[in-house]
């Protein structure tokens, strides 16, 4: 009997145990991607799921059941490329021009990790993964790497899809409702606002189509061994783990295999450093955080923006906690400055009373989950149509940063913290993020561990993703039924003219 007890044992503990081994794939060397990559890896080792995770940063500490494989190099270009942008010129250029430059860009990056001696290796060793976990942006490429290792593969998308990873993938994204996150608008879009929307996507859908892909598709043949077609595997997805969320996101149409995991990256609030616990605990009038993200420094501001700020937080009673790479002279007593603030552990202190942010999503998810009004100064990418969302559902205010000065500041800030209508409308979003059947990350392992279970999940994909966009779209029964509608038309129009002209020839003779 005990015997039998002591094999059960160790049967149930064999099933609650069971791990498998996962290649995770990120390419982009930002801070903030590495947040959301990290996140996810650390998480899935902790479940005892051995990760292979190839990534531009290298681990400080040594992480069980993580082989982390830092491919030095993506940082520098990602820096060479930024770098020639600043805040003044972000701005500029056509919503094409920007889809365009962070296509070419992640091309780069993608070709840099794909040519990495690390990552040849890698595809030599004759390794087995039940998984392959691709960061998903502009990187189609690296589906080979799951083809090759003859794995599943679930695709990680750090916000709402791009219209062109939406067509690859064939999930729906009318243009009449869901936005383009380069443009500006919400999904509530007047007539030319879906004129411009389906414009853009059109636009941005053909530049991928014939100008990306034929070049990834080089990428798999010089380095993928067997040369796969990367046409036939484009949408070959078991699941799609997607960072929005409809507290923050508009509600758009979802396929059963994409899954909302969004803010699933914020976790309870750490300890602060005692300076900074004590700065916020004297804060008695409130505390406003000031934080551009970690790509956009504020050491950068030109001078006249920096001084609009500057004389606007010196008018307030409220301290400023600010985001600020360098230290800055002749600022007024209650503003005090950090390279880096901890955001989310910030914005959990109850003194905390608005966020000036520029509006990426983590900061925006941030934000509403802590219940904190914005002030949003958007500069590119999804900043625009993030805070415009906010502005619509007035849980936010926007100032463009073209027009960011000590005026506008001082209005947004004045309207923020002093109509409760803000306060109120983010306080509901928050506990629309917290109402979730699950904890995001938990939902995201789920899904992760359901592949694995289930060798890819093939019934998740709807019929649709073998269709032509053509024939998903119903274009070809429109066709058919605009030609059987029209020919007795024709016919009909042929006959009474021939009528007609026998009829004059008649009358003539």
């Amino acid at each position: 009997m005990l015997a039998l007890n002591i094999l059960l044992f160790f049967v149930t503990f064999i099933g609650f145990c069971s791990c498998s081994k996962i290649l995770f794939l990120s390419q982009l060397p930002t801070k903030s991607h590495y947040i959301l990559a990290s996140k996810l890896v650390k998480e899935m080792a902790k479940k005892g799921h051995e990760v292979t995770f190839i990534t531009p940063y290298a681990s400080t500490t040594q992480v069980k059941n993580i082989n982390q494989i830092p491919l030095e190099g993506l940082q520098k270009i990602f820096s060479h490329e930024t770098a020639r942008v600043s805040i003044s010129t972000a701005e500029d250029g056509t919503p094409m021009q920007k889809a365009m430059e962070i296509n070419q860009m992640n091309y780069m990056l993608t070709e840099f990790l794909l040519s990495h001696d690390k990552v040849q290796n890698l595809l030599k060793s004759q390794q087995h993964f039940d998984v392959v976990i691709l960061y998903y942006y502009f990187n189609d490429a690296l589906l080979a790497l799951a083809h090759h290792f003859k794995a599943p593969v679930v695709l990680f998308a750090s916000m709402p899809l791009y219209v062109s990873e939406s067509f690859l993938l064939s999930h729906p994204a009318p243009s009449s409702y869901v936005p383009n996150i380069i443009l500006k608008h919400t999904g509530h879009m007047d007539f030319w606002q879906r004129l411009e929307t389906s414009f853009y996507d059109t636009c941005m859908i053909l530049y991928y189509q014939w100008a990306m892909l034929p070049k990834h598709q080089k990428l798999v043949e010089t380095f993928i061994p067997g040369k796969p077609d990367l046409y036939k595997i484009l949408n070959n997805e078991s699941v799609i783990l997607i960072n929005s969320h409809v507290s923050v996101n508009e509600a758009v149409p979802m396929v059963p295999n994409a899954i909302e995991i969004g803010g699933f990256h914020i976790e309870d609030p750490k300890p602060l450093p005692n300076d900074l616990q004590k700065f916020l605990d004297d804060s008695l009038n409130g505390v406003i955080i000031f934080s551009m993200g970690s790509i956009i420094r504020s050491v950068n501001f030109p001078e006249e923006k920096r001084k609009a700020c500057v004389n606007t937080f010196a008018k307030l009673k409220l301290n400023v906690l600010w985001k600020f790479e360098e230290n800055i002279a002749g600022l007024p007593p209650n503003v005090k400055i950090m390279d880096w603030i901890p955001v989310s552990d910030v914005l959990a202190h109850p003194n905390v009373e608005a966020f000036i942010t520029h509006g990426g999503l983590l900061s925006t998810m941030e934000g509403v989950y802590h219940g904190v009004p914005l002030v949003g100064i958007p500069i590119t990418v999804d900043q625009k149509m993030n805070i415009a969302l906010a502005a619509s559902n007035e849980y936010g205010i926007e100032v463009f940063y073209k027009e960011l000065t000590e005026q506008t500041l001082s209005q947004a800030l004045d309207e923020v913290l002093n109509n409760p209508k803000y306060k109120q409308n983010i306080q509901r979003r928050s506990k629309i993020i917290r109402d979730r059947p699950m904890k995001p990350i938990d939902e995201a392992l789920y899904w992760i561990e359901y592949v694995i279970r289930h060798q890819g999940a093939p019934h998740l994909r709807y019929p649709g993703i073998n269709l032509n966009w053509f024939q998903r779209n119903l274009i070809d029964v429109a066709a058919f039924v605009a030609f059987v509608a029209l020919v007795p038309i024709f016919a009909a129009i042929l006959i009474l003219k021939r009528l007609t002209m026998n009829k004059i020839k008649h009358k003539k003779e």
